[in-house]
């Protein structure tokens, strides 16, 4: 018996899932067959080919088709795979999906399609699942344990119609030091222009939207850890950039309207229901806006 044929044990699913027939065909037609050369560089290179041939072209409706089936082969494999093939496969896969959906498309509607199908498992970070949470290289390479997660991806990029996004499904409230976001949109070196949607975008423009954004979020930005990091040498990619922080996120007592932003959509994050649940209150649209962050 070769190495391949104990990767896994029987399994059935259904057909035509894709992640079904990919596994299929990298176990039982691997690339190297002998003894000892079975292992991570051999069936990389055809997980990555496969995906990215679909997701260079595909639409909604296929990406949509993908995360099911993508899902639906997570929830089913369970054990059924010997452990670090199973897990090495699903790293592969989701650094994929990752790098095409933030890196190569950067499109917001594919992002919240993402967003949407794997809105029930966002609230445990260990979940396989919660693919927001977990870390892909932005210049392709097979392993993501170096990688980054998407929400700080996009603070480097400043797209600020992603983040957008992203806040309004509570990315940036569940985030462990929220802070580290707003001095990545301020301080990393990045490029002066980026291309999105094939036109010449202003960066800097970018990065402002991104700052209003977070501090439509937060009740606090710690003013004295950015002045640190300028103090050591870092430059920000926007000069007037205090502009772009209300006085009350730092010196000024907070809005109470703002409070209450940040209390309802608390309660409403806890209970796994932004951003759709805000639209099920019983209040005026311009208030569901409000609490949106669109305003």
């Amino acid at each position: 018996m070769n190495n391949s044929s104990k990767l896994c044990r029987k399994a059935s699913f259904p057909r035509g899932n894709i992640f079904c027939n990919l596994i299929d065909k990298i176990v039982k037609r691997p690339s190297l067959q002998f003894l000892g050369q079975w292992g991570y560089h051999c069936y990389e290179p055809r997980i990555y080919r496969t995906l990215a041939k679909i997701l260079r072209y595909v639409d909604l409706d296929g990406f949509d088709i993908l995360l099911t089936d993508y899902i639906a082969f997570v929830e089913k494999s369970g054990h059924r795979f010997e452990f670090n093939f199973n897990l090495e496969f699903t790293e592969i896969c989701v650094n994929t999906i990752l790098y095409w959906v933030f890196a190569r498309k950067g499109n917001p509607d594919f992002v919240e399609l993402l967003l949407k199908k794997t809105k029930d498992y966002v609230q445990d970070r260990s979940c396989s699942l919660a693919l927001i949470w977990r870390t892909f290289t932005p210049v392709y390479c097979p392993s993501p344990l170096s990688g980054i997660t998407p929400l700080l991806y996009v603070a480097q990029t400043r797209q600020s119609n992603i983040l957008r996004i992203l806040l309004q499904y509570g990315i940036l409230e569940r985030e462990r030091n929220p802070i580290n976001i707003v001095l990545t949109i301020l301080l990393y070196p990045s490029r002066v222009r980026i291309m999105v949607d094939h036109e010449l975008i202003d960066i800097q423009e970018d990065a402002k939207t991104c700052l209003t954004l977070c501090s439509r979020v937060l009740s606090t930005v710690s003013v004295r850890e950015i002045e640190t990091q300028l103090s050591l040498g870092r430059r920000p990619i926007i000069q007037n950039w205090l502009d772009y922080i209300p006085p009350t996120r730092y010196k000024d007592p907070c809005e109470l309207v703002h409070l209450c932003r940040i209390t309802i959509r608390t309660q409403l994050l806890a209970n796994n229901m932004l951003p759709n649940g805000i639209f099920s209150l019983l209040i005026p649209s311009r208030l569901q806006k409000f609490l949106n962050l669109e305003s």
